[in-house]
């Protein structure tokens, strides 16, 4: 698959592209978490929701009060009841002291894609969305499917009898640097598409661009652009390497998906200088150089006094392609997380330790990521 189909992290903001002097290696703390020992501040924190009810949601270990938050969902305003556990979002805000608590000013919530269901895996608990391999698990979030039980709560089992080809999902996950989507949530959008004004979308990293033909492709999905709408960008500045969002009112057509509408993504989480940034997500490459890596899209920085939640990780020579992390830290003036401290996250099917596995350490290959890259929370576990 097309390493950077899909690629955002958390969502659909863009790759920071920064340049940065040289980091030392940094010494290993086994007594610290991400969840406390915060250093308080404005900034941002970009993660899956694993608990939301009330006038808060939980986000990365902060309990943000929101109360008083701008809620997006997909561009459109939206409130706290909209707002789910396993969602990725971006929430902009206060940071408190305590490192457990804070106060959302703005929180956006955008899916990965919404698009009938190609194939249905129940060997490997995978599905395939609009040319996407999903991957789900006992941590995924099921809303709105068939067959609830009493508590409106349905689990992996149930999804993969359930769920079958032609049923119109929505999406929300990490992806990986294969491109594969480990979704946190899902919801059943519709049973089955029709052309009846709702939109399919899909956002990913525009390749093979055809002028001629008027296509490209995102991941292994063939787009056909020929009578689509253009936001922030036109017909003229298309090309390869741009991250975009197509939406389609026809569907998909002869294995084309017909685009009505492509918009040009937002090309960053818009800091300002020394904020704080929390982000949790999949590591697509490693600098060793410079003592740098990138995760769900961000440069991070590693320095002297970086610390660390177990012994896992010592240094940048064992941070690997596709492991799965949480970092916390400040931004510098030039966009780059400098962190403070590093969690490994274990793994989506809850039978994997990251903390205890080596394989991480043979190799910067790209595992298949299915296994053992994500994190332990069961907040997520709707059972």
């Amino acid at each position: 698959m097309y390493r950077w189909s899909v690629i955002k992290i958390l969502a659909p903001w863009f790759l920071l592209l920064a340049v940065t002097a040289c980091g030392t290696m940094s010494q290993s703390d086994g007594n610290n978490d991400l969840a406390g020992g915060g250093i308080g501040g404005t900034g941002v924190s970009v993660g899956k929701i694993t608990n939301a009810g009330g006038t808060s949601v939980d986000v990365n270990g902060v309990a943000f009060d929101t109360t008083n938050a701008t809620v997006t969902v997909d561009g459109a305003a939206g409130d706290q009841n909209n707002l789910k556990v396993g969602m990725i979002v971006k929430v902009d805000g206060t940071f408190n002291p305590d490192g457990t608590t804070g106060v959302a000013a703005n929180i956006e919530f955008k899916d990965i894609l919404e698009g009938p269901v190609d194939i249905v895996d129940p060997a490997s608990n995978t599905i395939v969305v609009l040319g996407q391999t999903v991957i789900v698990d006992g941590t995924t979030y099921f809303d709105y499917f068939f067959d609830l039980d009493v508590n409106g709560v349905v689990d992996l089992t149930e999804f993969m009898n359930d769920i079958v080809a032609g049923n119109v999902v929505e999406v929300s996950g990490f992806v990986d640097t294969n491109g594969i989507i480990h979704a946190s949530y899902i919801s059943l959008k519709y049973e089955t598409f029709e052309d009846d004004g709702s939109d399919i979308e899909l956002k990913g990293i525009i390749a093979n661009l055809d002028t001629v033909a008027m296509t490209f492709t995102i991941g292994i999905q063939t787009i056909d652009f020929s009578n689509a709408a253009f936001e922030d960008m036109s017909i003229a500045t298309l090309n390869n390497g741009l991250y975009v969002e197509v939406k389609s009112s026809a569907g998909v057509i002869g294995n084309m998906l017909i685009a009505s509408k492509i918009e040009l993504e937002d090309d960053g989480y818009h800091f300002e200088d020394n904020d704080e940034f929390k982000v949790e997500g999949y590591v697509t490459a490693v600098l060793l150089t410079e003592g740098k890596f990138n995760l769900a899209g961000q440069t991070v920085q590693i320095i002297a006094p970086t610390q660390y939640k177990d012994g896992s990780i010592v240094d940048i020579a064992d941070i690997k392609v596709n492991m799965k992390l949480e970092v916390e830290g400040t931004v510098d003036a030039l966009g780059v997380l400098v962190a403070d401290r590093i969690k490994v996250e274990s793994g989506d099917n809850g039978l994997e330790d990251d903390s205890d596995d080596d394989s991480d350490d043979d190799s910067t290959d790209s595992p298949d990521g299915a296994d053992d890259d994500s994190d332990d929370e069961g907040d997520h576990d709707p059972s």
